[in-house]
Formats: structure tokens, sequence, C-alpha cells
């Protein structure tokens, strides 16, 4: 008899728990525009939970709501290199999870950055983020390779000048691998590890109690798996960090904010 109350007092104690964690408000914090990614990630995820949401616009003025208990935000790895914005913590224990545009290196004369040693290449990419071109200088010296940047203002255009023979070698996001792959072989990938370099951006928590930490990495987790978190998302890569994944996550996330840093 006293184990079977025993059991029930424990059961209930669960039960309290966890009822009271699922009233548990969030403050939902976007630091990008109204009609972005960031907002499209936090609205998703937000109809997961029991929240307020703080339309902010920019980190600064997101950082002004902080000191809530329990913040969801969006953070972008470009933040940290810029000392006039406030900084956070991004670690195994604040991440949420991190949406990657994960990159590849491909070329229609080459099939790996062995054979390019000692060459000097024609390279198409992006020719507006400093991040890249720390990148690539990084990787040219590392694998004694000359490369030439071709720079272009985005993905696309960036795709079509390679095609188009203006380079016969390319960096560009993996969305874009098939059509790359009418004219080349794509040989190396950040996704692999082969590149330590992806577009990163953080669904972080800020001031936020290791319960619901835990619910909003399971909410992002079961939401990936949906054909709309897919779509709305094509072309990115979203990994939720757990105890398997969260070193390998902190240190992409590290070498972003590192690549981003003048």
């Amino acid at each position: 008899m006293k184990k079977y109350v025993s059991a029930l007092a424990v059961s209930g104690a669960l039960m309290a728990s966890s009822s009271a964690y699922a009233h548990d408000v969030t403050t939902v914090v976007n630091t990008g525009s109204d009609s972005g990614g960031f907002m499209a990630v936090l609205t998703m995820i937000g109809e997961k939970i029991n929240h307020n949401f703080v339309q902010a616009g920019n980190p600064v003025i997101a950082s002004t709501h902080f000191d809530n208990k329990n913040v969801l935000t969006m953070w972008s790895t470009e933040w940290p290199g810029d000392m006039s914005l406030p900084s956070v913590v991004m670690d195994a224990d604040t991440i949420v999870a991190v949406q990657a545009y994960e990159t590849v290196l491909c070329s229609r004369t080459y099939s790996s950055l062995e054979e390019m040693a000692g060459q000097t290449i024609k390279l198409a990419t992006w020719g507006d983020s400093p991040a890249v071109t720390k990148f690539v200088d990084s990787l040219g010296t590392n694998n004694d390779v000359t490369f030439k940047v071709v720079p272009y203002g985005g993905s696309g255009d960036t795709v079509r000048g390679y095609l188009g023979k203006d380079a016969d070698t390319i960096f560009t996001t993996q969305t874009k691998q098939a059509k790359v792959e009418v004219d080349g072989t794509c040989f190396a990938f950040s996704a692999k590890g082969d590149l330590d370099f992806a577009f990163v951006d953080v669904i972080l928590s800020v001031n936020a109690e290791e319960h619901a930490v835990k619910q909003w990495r399971d909410r992002v987790e079961g939401l990936v798996e949906t054909e709309a978190w897919q779509t709305a998302f094509e072309g990115t890569l979203t990994q939720v960090v757990n105890a398997d994944n969260a070193e390998a996550i902190v240190n992409k996330v590290n070498a972003a904010v590192e690549l981003n840093t003048q």
C-alpha cells in the first residue's frame, strides 16, 4: 500500500511539475525584420509554445529584453565581430539549434583540393562578404592554391557566372549543387567537414532555465521533420543541439564567428 501511495505521489509530482512548465511564458524576441527568415523561424516555433512576442528589429533593441526570464531569439554569427552590438553567450547550454547554409566547392576541371595544389584557379563566389574572402584566402593558403576570385553579388549570379565559364571552379551553397553539377563535380562539403565554412544563424536562448531550453529543442526537433518547415527553409540545414552533437555545433558557430571577425 505504501509503495502504491508513493508511486501515486511521485506521479502526481511529475504531472504537477510538467504542468507548471507547460504554463511558463517564453519571451520571443525577433532581432530581424518582420518579414525575414528570423521572423519565419520564430513564428513557427511560437505556434508550439506559450509566449509573448517582441518585434525588436535589431540586436540592440532586442538586448533590452534580455533581462526577462526564458528568452528565445535569433542571432547571426556575423554580429559578435561588431563591437558596437551587444554580446551574448553561444555555447552548448544556450544554443537551441543552428540553421546553416552549407557550402560546397565544385569544379569542371578538378576533382579534389589535392589536384589543385600549386595551381592558380579562377573561383566564382560572393564578392561582397568579408567572411567568404577570409575563408577563400585561408583555403588557398592551407592547400597551396592561388584562388583568383571572380566576384558576384549572390549565389544565383555566382552559379550563372560559373556555368557561363567565367571560372572553372565555384564556391557556393550546397543548395546550388544540382545546378552546378550540370557542368562539373562537387567534391568538398562543409556538411561533411571538408570545408570549415557555412552561413550560420543561431536559434538562441537567453537567461533561460534548463527545462525551457529542453522544451524549445524538442519543439524545433519536431518542426524540422515537417513539410512546412522544410518548404519554408529549403536550402538550409537545421541542427538541434543534443548530447551527441553539441560540441560539433558549438565549433561550427565559433568558426563562423571567427570568419566574420575582422
